[in-house]
């Protein structure tokens, strides 16, 4: 199969020109013809390089919103150059708008879309630009944008449900913060000042309330140094392949958050498998891309052995069932889609499962997390206020 750039007019008398996959150019001028296109010249070659657009980004409702008008027009039987044109439009006046006209220059010379798309990884990432191609080898481009857009909108529902999920912990968090330093700033060292003229047996509650707020005085650069310096470290720490797969491993252990990581790492190796599969991407490949778009280093390094084990031969289902990362029913689950050749349906099954049992997770995790930091807060003002009133306790017994 070859990469064919054409020249062709479409249902309107206009002039359109492109590139596609085909056995030959009889099989291109037939593929044409469904498609309401009439060839007009052909010729067999490699495409342009695309160019890309430096460090363009777009947001994900733009994304969204392209993919979707991108289903419905090539639907309707637009042509792929004509359809990018109609966007490019479109969004004029959007940084979409300078994403659609690079695609549809690249396309209409002769570029294969997702090398156009390839070449901006910024705006499209490796799934997105396999989901596309797959589409494009398979005929159903329309089918692999509409799974783009079910995929993106999925996502951007769960982020807005995080953002919305953390709103009122951060706010109690900063405020507790905020709290914390004021009493060991300031109330704290105001009180050791009465304190001083008095010889009292000062309770052991006060000394460490009063040693803690020394601490805060007195080393608040080196604590500002470890603030600032331990990010820093541990991202110069990641870069080490060894030690940034042992840091995932042991987040994946975590209580409570550990199994919510594991289920987004899980969430993602099935539904970006389940579209490529789907989309006639063959199995190996489909796990190659997955390792990068898991999010989790220790799943990725599974993912690698696992594809070595399906190269070899064995099962997908067996080799996954061999690393505690993959849960009994996930292994179930695809062992069944693998014996009645319907993989590519379990696996979306099963991440349709995670896709709404992961919102419910976190709305859990939040519930509990709001009065735990609560309750912290009031433990750290009652102890400052105990360590307060403990001294004038014995102030007042004395006399």
């Amino acid at each position: 199969m070859g990469l064919y750039h054409y020249r062709a007019f479409d249902a309107a008398g206009q002039t359109v020109a492109g590139a596609v996959e085909a056995e030959n150019p009889a099989a291109l001028e037939h593929r044409l013809r469904k498609a309401g296109i009439w060839l007009l010249e052909a010729r067999e070659g490699a495409p342009a390089r695309p160019a890309a657009l430096g460090r363009t980004t777009v947001k994900r409702m733009e994304l969204i919103g392209f993919f979707v008008q991108m289903s419905l027009l090539l639907r309707a039987g637009i042509t792929l150059p004509r359809a990018l044109e109609r966007l490019a439009e479109d969004f004029r006046n959007e940084r979409l708008g300078r994403v659609v006209a690079a695609l549809h220059e690249q396309v209409t010379t002769g570029v294969p879309l997702h090398q156009a798309m390839e070449a901006q990884p910024r705006v499209f990432p490796s799934q997105t630009v396999a989901l596309v191609h797959a589409g494009e080898i398979s005929g159903k481009l329309p089918e692999a944008f509409e799974s783009l857009s079910a995929h993106y909108q999925w996502l951007d529902q769960l982020v807005s449900d995080i953002r919305q999920a953390l709103i009122y912990p951060v706010m109690v968090l900063g405020a507790s913060l905020l709290l914390v330093v004021g009493l060991f700033t300031f109330v704290v060292p105001r009180f050791v000042e009465l304190l001083v003229g008095l010889s009292l047996q000062i309770p052991l509650l006060t000394r460490l309330v009063i040693s803690a707020s020394n601490v805060l005085l007195r080393g608040w650069p080196v604590l500002l140094a470890l603030a600032l310096g331990l990010p820093a470290g541990l991202k110069l720490a990641l870069r080490s392949p060894a030690f940034a797969c042992g840091f995932d491993r042991a987040l994946l252990r975590l209580p409570v958050f550990g199994p919510l990581i594991a289920m987004f790492a899980l969430s993602r190796f099935t539904n970006n498998l389940g579209l490529l599969y789907g989309a006639g991407i063959p199995l190996l490949r489909g796990l190659a891309i997955c390792r990068d778009l898991v999010g989790n280093r220790a799943v990725a390094q599974a993912l690698d052995e696992v594809r070595q084990g399906v190269a070899e031969g064995a099962p997908l289902s067996r080799c996954l069932g061999r690393y505690d990362f993959f849960p009994a029913t996930l292994v179930t689950m695809i062992a069944s889609g693998e014996t009645s050749g319907r993989l590519d349906f379990s696996l979306r099954s099963v991440s349709d499962y995670y896709n709404t049992i992961i919102p419910r997770r976190i709305k859990m995790i939040f519930a509990i997390l709001d009065p735990v930091v609560m309750v912290s807060l009031i433990s750290v003002v009652g102890c400052v206020a105990l360590a307060v009133i403990l001294p004038i306790l014995q102030l007042w017994q004395a006399r």
